[in-house]
């Protein structure tokens, strides 16, 4: 199996992610998702030291921008990833 964290994820993957979630409309403005109503960016997020955790860490997101409303949606990468990779291993089987 391809590391999830170097593992690219593509627009298509974003698209079968949400699909497959039933996440199939925007969640402002209600329009139905295509493959042409949305950007996927991806952002690292160095989460700082807190008192519970002495130690900072890194917090890699997807950010999914809805084109007719402009709405940002956040989501782990590493949980899309691992749910792509779970998906292959089931057509596989």
């Amino acid at each position: 199996m391809t590391d999830t964290q170097s593992r690219e994820i593509t627009k298509a993957d974003v698209d079968k992610f949400l699909f497959g979630k039933h996440l199939t409309s925007c969640a402002v403005c209600g329009r139905f998702r295509s493959k042409c109503d949305l950007d996927v960016h991806t952002l690292s997020c160095q989460r700082g030291a807190t008192p519970d955790c002495s130690s900072s860490s890194t917090l890699n997101v997807l950010m999914i921008v809805c084109h007719n409303c402009g709405a940002i949606e956040f989501h782990d990468r590493t949980i899309i990833a691992k749910w792509l990779d779970s998906q292959r291993v089931t057509q596989l089987v």
